[in-house]
């Protein structure tokens, strides 16, 4: 028997509440597990007491992939849906829940969690909700799939399979393995690979009916993992490693944006422009009223349409549609970030539309004539524009509702930052809104393409996170999951979570930096201690690709350094075969930044130890690569090469001081050949200013940041000029420097316990800001006119700091303090 489940698309389910005040359903954050102890040897958690579960044919364990090298587990796509009944007592229900690869799980009807929070096989990530329900008869049902090779690679996987423990009394009505669950294949999707890097998984093609699909016959689902069973000695259960989540549920909220900009009467060819014709097609008011939940449209039998859509703004959604009729008819919904200019790969203005193309990601739906069906996809897609593309056979299409359901992660913006130029606003909006699109179950590079969390990229989105947000959270969650992926080589991972293992030794120690970071933005030593693990574990990798000298030389995978034109793969010169004074300046940086976590742990003599090695090697790289007729250090050995990157890394670890500083400082910002920084290592660039208190470099470097929003940009780019990513969250690093080098708010110590602020204002007339900190927040008020500053600085209760301008020092305490400072 076929029919059709139609999933009730619920506006934040999880929080909403129908008229009789149940169900109520309420996320659990269970205690912070640091260390991986006798997971899966042990029963531990209340869910390991439960088997996974899967479709009976699909159960082999040979199906399982032990090595993740290929995703999903299974070898063609597979898509289920579970269900089971149960009776409900007065009494409140905890669940235990996850899955391989996704689900969504469903009370009665409601959808009520999507997951689970990406990780890799040894940290499986499950969730655990309280629901109160009227008593009586339930059901709870859940969509689960895996998709293997159609996967995005960031999802990781062992094999397809379902579970979910109750606690107390629904144990046994409920708990997989020991209640009878029953599980049903869906059918009518097809997957197929997109024109971009795979990084969001396939593109679908939904018949008939929408994310539900056609199902068959139930059948009892079958074990594919028993429950853990604890062993004396050390015997490992096999697969999968559940550790409780401590990330609240993406963002769920069904809303209505943008705008029906043209209409056009027949399908759009891949090379075909938008005119003004079709922008002024009479027919739009009614697409616009569709758009905005007022209205319904009806395409006619044997028509031909398309829609371009602008939402106004970039969003990370899913999109969803409900129609009637329209057997035969087809729906093509897809996403950009930006059109083109006809034959190119240039953008222009992201606000034109007229004389542009439309190339991206496309999802098709193809109605069977039903009544009321409902269309959405397996993951969100992302950008700025859409367009859909309709094609009806014999039977008109009425289209009733589309709809985006926003996904992300649920971050607040609790910062705030006034200098008085009218600019600002846009620049800040647009960096924010990059790290709102970025930062999801785990950060992204960019949220159209791969959506990969790379290291490089996501120590800036932490920096910039933590200058938004208390909530560190998400923060966290990066941290290790980076330090999870030392398993395939030792050294930290370019990108994890990602089947497809990426080695990069320089990223690698860019982890180090992070860590160091979030030991002193942050007061969390106990987490600190349990990654600094894996730190000293990542440095000690690098110990065999030191050569005679004491410098790295051949670093293993992709030394990626930053995407200068004239360099080869991003690689700095004589980076990949050879000696580098930036890879080894860059080492020297996180062996300082190591010592300072060890600082912040009472570890003196570790911390000794990697400061005595960093001198060591600065005071070799000094040596051999310190350019005295030029007054700059060189990137490579024959002094043939130089780069802003290198100078940066020289200054900012004191391989350079005294007059060598001053002179490589001023050849900085006056040589015409250097290598010049793109937007991502430019965080560096901005960094060494900031140190040498040129803040008026900073503030006119944000006149690039002005451009793109001058441009029609919403977020930031991944780099100058015609650019492949509209939305890359390392260029929203200015948003950091904006608090933490024009208004100079820094931490003093180890968790934030003193502050310093030291402010570098330019020419501006006044910084007004609130920053967040772990004790609540630092909040300025202060004018600048002929040197003098006056105003006044807030720090949260028992925290103390010391405030400088212009070389003069006023103390701190915690409450309100008064400035009023001249040179």
């Amino acid at each position: 028997m076929l029919f059709c489940f139609l999933l009730m698309i619920a506006t934040m389910a999880v929080s909403a509440e129908p008229s009789n005040g149940f169900p109520k359903v309420r996320k659990v954050f269970l205690p912070q597990r640091l260390y991986f102890g006798s997971t899966g040897i042990i029963d531990l958690q209340p869910i390991d007491e439960a088997a996974w579960i899967w479709y009976p044919e699909l159960s082999p364990a040979s199906m399982a992939v032990h090595s993740q090298v290929f995703a999903g587990g299974c070898r063609e796509p597979t898509l289920l849906r579970f269900r089971r009944e149960f009776d409900a007592g007065v009494s409140p229900m905890r669940i235990h829940v996850s899955a391989d690869e996704r689900f969504e799980l469903f009370l009665d009807g409601d959808r009520i969690a999507r997951g689970p929070d990406r990780s890799d096989v040894e940290h499986w990530s499950y969730a655990t909700y309280d629901i109160s329900f009227a008593p009586g008869r339930h059901s709870l049902e859940a969509l689960v799939w895996s998709i293997g090779p159609y996967a995005p690679v960031a999802q990781m996987s062992w094999r397809g399979g379902f579970i979910l423990k109750a606690d107390g009394d629904y144990d046994a009505q409920l708990t997989t393995g020991k209640a009878p669950w029953q599980v049903a294949k869906l059918d009518g999707c097809e997957f197929t690979q997109g024109d971009f890097f795979g990084g969001v998984g396939a593109q679908l093609t939904v018949h008939d009916c929408g994310p539900q699909w056609k199902q068959g016959d139930y059948v009892t689902a079958q074990t594919v993992r028993s429950a853990v069973k604890s062993s004396a000695f050390g015997d490992n259960t096999p697969g999968w490693k559940l550790f409780p989540t401590r990330l609240p549920d993406q963002l769920d909220r069904e809303f209505a944006t943008g705008h029906a900009m043209a209409l056009g009467s027949a399908i759009l060819g891949k090379d075909d422009v938008f005119n003004a014709e079709q922008s002024q097609n009479r027919d739009l008011p009614k697409w616009q009223s569709l758009i905005d939940g007022q209205d319904q449209v009806v395409v006619p039998a044997n028509t031909e349409q398309f829609v371009l859509w602008d939402l106004d703004n970039y969003y990370c959604a899913y999109p969803e549609c409900e129609v009637s009729g329209g057997a035969g008819a087809k729906l093509a919904w897809g996403w950009a970030e930006s059109l083109y200019l006809p034959h190119s790969e240039a953008k222009g203005q992201r606000d034109e539309f007229i004389g542009k193309t439309f190339h991206g990601t496309t999802d098709t739906f193809l109605p069977g004539g039903g009544t009321h069906q409902k269309f959405s996809t397996l993951w969100w897609r992302s950008g700025r524009w859409c367009l859909l593309s309709i094609k009806t056979g014999a039977e008109p299409l009425t289209i009733h509702r589309l709809t985006l359901d926003e996904s992300r992660y649920p971050y607040k913006i609790e910062s705030r930052f006034d200098d008085g130029d009218p600019q600002l606003p846009g620049v800040i909006a647009l960096t924010s809104r990059g790290i709102l699109m970025s930062a999801h179950e785990t950060y992204t590079d960019s949220p159209y393409y791969e959506q990969l969390m790379y290291v490089g990229d996501t120590r800036l989105e932490l920096l910039t996170t933590y200058a938004m947000t208390s909530d560190d959270r998400l923060a966290k969650r990066a941290i290790e999951l980076l330090d999870f992926s030392r398993q395939n080589s030792g050294f930290i991972n370019e990108r994890y979570p990602a089947y497809l293992v990426q080695n990069s030794a320089t990223y690698s120690l860019i982890w180090a930096l992070m860590l160091n970071d979030y030991a002193y933005w942050r007061n969390d030593p106990d987490f600190v201690r349990a990654r600094a693990i894996g730190m000293r574990a990542m440095l000690a990798q690098f110990e065999p690709y030191e050569n005679r000298d004491g410098l790295l030389e051949n670093l293993p995978g992709w030394p990626f350094m930053d995407w200068v034109p004239q360099w080869s793969d991003g690689d700095a010169p004589d980076g990949v075969n050879g000696v580098s004074s930036i890879n080894n300046l860059l080492y020297v940086f996180a062996l300082q930044k190591s010592a300072g976590v060890e600082d912040s742990l009472a570890e003196p003599l570790l911390a000794k130890r990697f400061r005595d090695k960093a001198a060591r090697i600065a005071a070799t790289v000094r040596a051999k690569f310190w350019d005295e007729s030029r007054g700059l250090m060189a990137d490579n050995l024959a002094h043939t090469e130089f780069s802003e990157h290198g100078q940066c890394l020289a200054l900012l670890t004191d391989t350079l001081t005294g007059n060598q500083a001053r002179r490589c400082f001023g050849q900085l910002l006056t040589a015409p050949d250097l290598k010049r920084t793109t937007i991502y290592f430019s965080f560096y660039l901005m960094e060494t200013w900031q140190k040498f208190g040129r803040g008026d470099l900073i503030i006119k470097r944000l006149d690039f940041w002005k451009d793109l929003v001058k441009q029609g940009l919403k977020t930031p780019v991944e780099q100058p000029g015609d650019t492949r990513s509209d939305c890359h969250g390392w260029g929203s690093h200015p948003l950091f420097h904006l608090y933490a080098s024009v208004a100079g708010v820094r931490p003093d110590s180890p968790g934030f316990r003193t502050v310093r602020i030291a402010p570098e204002p330019g020419e501006l007339p006044k910084i007004v800001s609130r920053i967040p900190h772990p004790d609540g927040f630092i909040a300025l008020d202060l004018t600048f006119q002929d040197g003098h500053c006056r105003g006044s600085v807030e720090l949260p209760p028992h925290i103390t700091g010391v405030f400088i301008w212009h070389k003069r020092e006023q103390k701190l305490n915690g409450g309100k303090n008064s400035i009023n400072l001249k040179p």
